[in-house]
Parts: C-alpha cells; structure tokens; sequence
C-alpha cells in the first residue's frame, strides 16, 4: 500500500506570467484609461504583485505588458 499523499494548496491559483516577474509590483502611474473599467481596474490592482493581478483574472499577461507599454501603470521591485 502506497502511504504517499500529496496535497495542493486550495488557495494556489495557476498563472501564466507570460514571461514576467511575478514578484514585482503593479503601480498605477495616474495617466487614466479612456475606457472606465480599464481605469478601474488599474486602480483596483494597484499595488499587487504581478502574480497576484494575474491570478484575480481581471488581467492576463498581455494586458499588463500592454498598460506598462502605454504608461498606465509601472512594474516595480518590492
């Protein structure tokens, strides 16, 4: 009889970081999106790391490369 268990963590979210630092943060810089749940959302994750924005959905990696390449939000070191 095999005694092995193996346990996952509920809370444990698979995220495609898309080639980015999960560890860094996500800072909004201010410049506000035209688009209201754009400007909502860089304020709701403002603050996060990239791995914790990624895993509430509300962006992918390719949103956050996007927002960084047009100066909506910053990814910074903790």
């Amino acid at each position: 009889m095999n005694n092995k268990t193996t346990t996952k963590t509920k809370n444990e979210v698979k995220v495609n970081l898309g080639g980015l630092d999960g560890s860094l943060i996500y800072t909004a810089t201010g410049k506000v999106a035209r688009a209201q749940h754009n400007a909502d959302r860089h304020q709701a994750l403002n603050g996060k790391t990239v791995k914790e924005a990624i895993a509430t959905r509300l962006v992918n990696a390719q949103d956050v490369k996007y927002d960084v390449a047009k100066g909506f939000i910053t990814l910074e070191n903790s």
